[in-house]
């Protein structure tokens, strides 16, 4: 209410303009202003209110309010006090943590965590040992807040917790700090919150605003919720994409904190909400994690009922995903918990009851939240440094879960996502080996949940053995296929039959393997032997290999994902750039398919050193280009003048973005064009005047997309490559849009026959099968040919009958499960993949490709039937099929005979054929037969141009990588590959 007044009288002393009248009295509007009645504090501590010039909680104070905040009290107590900074965002605003403590503690930091270190790992304590530490050292919890920018709450409330814990004389806060070490992370998205807070001040009037449907509550696009890449930083935990996330992940790792608080904000309208959570509950959360949730919730509750504050538990609040914070903690021994308090913005929010929550109250909860889990922690502290080392005791038992369970990586030619991936586990702390000779184990089982006998693993697997201290961590992080309880499951599906909405909160799957699109088996025993630790493989320092005496062209192999980036880059940087359609051999070296090609012959105009441009950018990746003399392909393999080698165009870029537009898949593809594929582009305002004629590339995010689709038909029929994603696609296939033939499948419920077909003609084509030579080339006209869809006994169900179908399907639609998809290998757009690609899928249109629209990757991966491994663990070979053409050696069935045909869904499988769909996550069997055959991206042309439609977000979460290099082809390789090239003079 300050601000509003001083806004009211900012026109004192203009002679000529009129004051504005004080705020009008909100009686009840109950600001709290001490947040511990009675307590004497150090004058030498400053308050918040001499610091920032407000009291503490009055409203949101900025990041850099909070940093001159802790810096002043680092400077005025360090006997209590060390502040660390522990990342840097992308706007360069330091993420700082303060530890809070006694003077004894602090001189022994070093101490401390050493002691907790070997706590933390039970081989190096014995158990006398582990007892003493147990004893001996305080506990540690670390306090966080405001991950998401916008529920600004809790920065202030660390700030209220911060000076109490600091300057505080009172014997209960000094013994407090006697026993716990308490680290504060006030703010850990200071991006997002200061976006937040110069919304909140651009909406800010003269008086006080309570109505929650005012901007000034709200914000507008992007809002403040994300980081600068408008990321979700709650559910980065998993994958440490950001500087925020590592750098926390980091210090907590040396920490190994017992206590581990999320502070968060939720509708206006709510109460508030705390651990524990309800099913489903991950199983591999730790035992000890349930009862102890338990016992901080009942502290917390009565401390709440002393205020009489209103809260619940559970309710939304599962814990299934292993990637929040709160959770993430938990899997590592810690006791994880989640506040979410109701969020206010600024001044209060009126509540239906009628009375105000004013934004200070709001902050209360926090604080009474926050000094309840720190006395619990103190009280229990020996047990729960005790439940810290029995959960990781737990992990490394000889007859424990995982005592005989190996994840095992493969190797691939991807060095850099190979790379990537390993990096990832290692912030994690997971340990990790590699094969250093081919092994043969007894049993395992592949990602299509196909089990193996005497499987080989090839030199230079990465294997991680499930038993170790974060074994907990590491299964839910691998673990192809958790599921829930049949008590869970139940109360889901009833769930969507009653109410049409699912009880999980986030995504049921997210396997690291699958998301990163590798190769990986779960292997029924230890750790092999001949194995080594795992040591990251330095960039490949060889920039430019051979020197030919005359060079015709630089080779980078596309196997890599950042193949893509050098020949991005390298456009951006002026030269021609080709790509390979097909792999190919030249000088006795074999390169993959999708390798980026400069030629000397079509950059003879360059001005600049070509071979020092190439080496430039090949060596900024890691990476290492081959200078060859000759162009002559080995055998029938492509030569270098001929067709397979497309040349491409520079892409020129816009994202679409603002209102309509989802800012977290906006954010994820801005991320992905920042940070993995390195070259400029474009942000568009979705509704405004714009000289598209400027791009060749435009990509429409997930949303809302109707109001761009007329003004975008020209531009593609001109040319352009047109990119739109999920809900987005929606107003490009539709009848109405006469845009892409790619149509929604409830729109052709009554054509299912074509699109049949098209699956059909499509397998055939990639199985190569031909009917028998002597049919072939006989000199006679054989009777009773066999089509394909002779193999169908029967037509499709009335369309009446399949609407009903199409609509009680669609309620049981996945809440992102990851799928098997099977990858057309010859396509421009899935250079880099292999045959099988997993994809994430959600509520997403189910796109029907037919005729005349390429499905380079379609939902469901079709394998021949009755396959075995052999002893190799490799599949033979599969029994007999009849081929197309054949003659029939059966007669056709009377019409009265024909039942209903054997489809998944709207398809039949091709003869001899099953498919294969569900990898990890909850997929409902009538989901599957709505989605299974579908199209996960189609590529199509219009006029001079072209549509590319993703039907879910292929950067989810910059975490499906498999997905990002299909995306980074599209954009990168579309004008090339997609569009006609002009002729310039």
């Amino acid at each position: 209410m300050a601000i509003a007044c001083a806004l009211a009288l900012a026109t004192v002393g203009a002679a000529a303009q009129p004051l504005a009248p004080p705020p009008t009295e909100l009686n009840d509007l109950r600001l709290v202003r001490d947040f511990f009645p009675g307590t004497t504090y150090r004058s030498s501590v400053p308050t918040v209110q001499s610091l920032l010039g407000f009291p503490a909680a009055a409203h949101a104070a900025t990041a850099a309010e909070i940093e001159k905040c802790l810096k002043a009290w680092a400077a005025a107590a360090p006997d209590r006090t060390r502040l660390v900074e522990y990342a840097r965002t992308y706007e360069q605003r330091p993420l700082y943590y303060m530890i809070v403590t006694a003077p004894t503690n602090l001189a022994r930091l070093d101490a401390i965590q050493a002691g907790l270190d070997k706590l933390g790992d039970p081989r190096t304590t014995t158990a006398a040992e582990a007892d003493e530490l147990i004893a001996t050292l305080p506990a540690v919890g670390w306090l966080g807040y405001t991950i998401h920018g916008d529920e600004t709450e809790g920065s202030d409330a660390a700030l209220v917790v911060l000076y109490h814990l600091i300057a505080a004389e009172d014997a209960a806060v000094r013994q407090l700090l006697e026993e716990v070490v308490v680290i504060v992370d006030p703010l850990m998205n200071p991006d997002g919150r200061d976006r937040f807070v110069k919304m909140i001040a651009e909406h800010r009037g003269a008086h006080p605003n309570v109505d929650d449907q005012s901007l000034v509550h709200d914000g507008y696009w992007p809002y403040g919720r994300g980081n600068h890449y408008l990321f979700d930083l709650n559910r980065d935990s998993l994958w440490c994409a950001h500087p925020e996330t590592r750098g926390r992940i980091r210090a907590m790792t040396r920490w190994h904190p017992q206590l581990v608080v999320d502070a968060h904000g939720m509708g206006s309208q709510e109460t508030h909400l705390f651990s524990p959570p309800r099913e489903p509950i991950n199983p591999n959360i730790p035992a000890g994690r349930a009862r102890w949730a338990e016992v901080f919730a009942r502290d917390q509750a009565q401390a709440f009922d002393r205020h009489q504050l209103l809260y619940y538990t559970g309710e939304w609040h599962e814990e299934w995903y292993p990637g929040y914070t709160d959770g993430w903690a938990s899997y590592r021994g810690a006791i994880g918990i989640l506040y979410e308090q109701a969020r206010v913005a600024e001044d209060g929010v009126r509540r239906p009851e009628g009375r105000i929550l004013s934004y200070s109250e709001s902050v209360q909860h926090h604080v009474v939240g926050s000094l309840a889990n720190l006395a619990t922690l103190k009280n229990h502290g020996r047990d729960l440094r005790r439940n810290l080392y029995e959960t990781r005791r737990a992990a490394l038992a000889a007859d424990g879960p995982y005592a005989r369970r190996t994840f095992a990586v493969a190797p691939t030619p991807n060095r850099s996502r190979l790379k990537d991936f390993a990096a990832l586990l290692e912030i994690q702390g997971i340990e990790l080996f590699v094969a250093t000779t081919n092994l043969a184990v007894p049993q395992a089982t592949d990602q299509l949940g196909r089990a193996y006998t005497n499987l080989t693993l090839a030199a230079g697997t990465l294997l991680i053995p499930n038993r170790q201290p974060l074994g907990h961590l590491l299964a839910a992080m691998l673990e192809f296929d958790p599921r829930f309880s049949p008590a869970v499951l139940a109360d889901e599906r009833t769930e969507l039959l009653r109410k049409g909405r699912s009880r999980v909160y986030d995504v049921t799957a997210w396997n690291l393997t699958m998301m990163y699109g590798l190769e990986a088996h779960t292997l029924s025993g230890a750790l092999p032997e001949a194995v080594r630790p795992y040591a990251a493989p330095p960039a490949d320092p060889r920039g430019v290999l051979r020197e030919p005496t005359v060079t015709t062209a630089y080779v980078i192999d596309g196997a890599d994902d950042l193949s893509v980036t050098a020949a991005a880059r390298l456009m951006e940087r002026g030269l021609q750039v080709c790509v390979a359609e097909k792999p190919f051999r030249f000088e006795e070296t074999d390169f993959a398919r999708g390798s980026v090609l400069v030629t000397a012959l079509d950059n003879r105009h360059f001005a600049g050193d070509l071979r020092q441009t190439v080496r430039h950018t090949v060596e900024e990746l890691g990476l290492s280009g081959i200078a060859i003399g000759a162009g002559l392909g080995a055998g029938d393999l492509p030569d270098l003048g001929g067709s397979h080698f497309q040349r491409l165009e520079r892409p020129r870029i816009g994202v679409f973005g603002r209102e309509g537009v989802s800012s977290t898949d906006f954010g994820a593809i801005w991320y992905v064009l920042d940070q993995y594929l390195g070259i400029r582009h474009a942000h568009l305002d979705n509704s405004g005047r714009l000289d598209l004629d400027r791009y060749n590339v435009l990509v429409v995010p997930e949303g809302r997309g109707a109001s761009l689709a007329a003004n975008l038909k020209d531009w593609v029929k001109a040319g352009g490559t047109l990119v739109a994603i999920g809900s987005s696609a929606n107003a490009f296939t539709t009848e109405k849009a006469l845009f892409s033939r790619v149509r929604p499948l409830p729109e052709v419920l009554g054509r299912l026959a074509d699109y049949e077909l098209a699956i059909f003609r499509e397998w055939l084509g990639h199985t190569k099968a031909v009917p028998p030579a002597e049919t072939v080339w006989t000199h006679k006209a054989m009777p009773n040919v066999v089509y394909p869809w002779q193999a169908v006994d029967g037509p499709h169900p009335d369309e009446k009958e399949l609407k009903k179908r199409d609509a009680w399907q669609n309620l049981f639609m996945p809440q992102g499960a990851l799928l098997a998809s099977r990858v057309d290998t010859n396509h421009w757009l899935t250079v880099g993949c292999g045959e099988l690609l997993p994809t994430l899928v959600s509520r997403q249109p189910v796109l029907m490709a037919a005729e005349g629209v390429d499905a380079p990757i379609r939902y469901g991966y079709l394998t021949p039937t009755f396959v075995v491994t052999n002893a190799a663990g490799s599949p033979s070979a599969p029994p007999p099929q009849t081929e197309p053409g054949r003659p029939a050696d059966k007669k056709e069935p009377d019409k009265k005979d024909k039942k209903e045909p054997p489809r998944i869904g709207w398809c039949a499988l091709p003869e001899g054929t099953e498919l294969h769909l569900r990898m990890s996550g909850l997929l409902w069997p009538e989901a599957s037969h709505r989605v299974a055959n579908a199209a996960w991206v189609t590529r199509e042309s219009f006029g001079r141009g072209q549509i590319i439609l993703f039907a879910t977000p292929p950067t989810f979460r910059a975490a499906a990588r498999g997905a990002t290099r299909v995306f980074l082809n599209a954009i990168t390789y579309g004008p090339g590959f997609g569009t006609p090239h002009p002729v310039r003079p």
